[in-house]
């Protein structure tokens, strides 16, 4: 029965993450796709919960996933009330490298807490590296970009950088298979994060201030 409820909650919850996204492309539904995108995402938390029995594991277990929760939602909502409309571009480049950081540690977590992680674990956690420490660096380059701090506004290119790119992406690549065939290599996902990291900020320094708010929507 627990089971059933469970695919269900996913079930919900992906289609609420499907009219999210809808909703998200017209103004006028924005704050409605918002709301359904982020309902979506709680129901697919709690069942996540439930499916890993942590509500079972005791007041430790619980209390560090409501701290978690609190202190999220605290940041956040103490950014989006102090946030002018006009920086709403660096506030999601902050979010989008938060998710993206979150999506690496938690890759790495899971690869050095499963003693015999299946295929597609490793798959997933390869993934969630490459694309978790991509999303990281280039949100934050985003956001100083937008921000004006460091980095000029201008495009930033040097020779080979194409050729640079070219052999990183194959380098994280060849790291992620390698991970997969030995998933005890936890070096290697060091290295892949690594690789990945200086990918993203390579990716996103030739893209020029102006065009930074369509690299945050992708």
């Amino acid at each position: 029965m627990i089971s059933v409820f469970i695919d269900f909650t996913y079930l919900l919850a992906s289609v609420l993450f499907i009219f999210g996204i809808k909703g998200l492309t017209h103004p006028r539904t924005a704050v409605r796709g918002n709301l359904l995108g982020a309902t979506g995402m709680l129901l697919a938390v709690v069942a996540t919960l439930a499916d890993r029995q942590v509500f079972g594991s005791g007041p430790q277990g619980l209390g560090l996933i409501v701290v978690g929760v609190l202190l999220g939602a605290t940041i956040g909502a103490t950014l989006a009330l102090r946030i002018q409309m006009t920086a709403m571009p660096q506030m999601v480049a902050l979010l989008n490298a938060f998710g993206g950081g979150a999506s690496a540690l938690i890759a790495g977590a899971v690869l050095a807490d499963t003693a015999d992680p299946g295929t597609q674990t490793v798959v997933a956690t390869v993934a969630s590296g490459i694309i978790g420490s991509v999303t990281f660096w280039g949100s934050l380059v985003a956001f100083d970009k937008l921000q004006g701090l460091m980095l000029p506004d201008n495009p930033v290119h040097f020779p080979a950088q194409q050729a640079l790119n070219v052999m990183l992406a194959v380098a994280a690549v060849g790291l992620g298979a390698w991970i997969v065939a030995d998933p005890n290599q936890l070096t290697s996902y060091g290295l892949l994060v690594v690789v990945g990291s200086v990918l993203g900020v390579l990716l996103t320094i030739p893209i020029g201030g102006a065009d930074m708010p369509v690299v945050i929507a992708l």
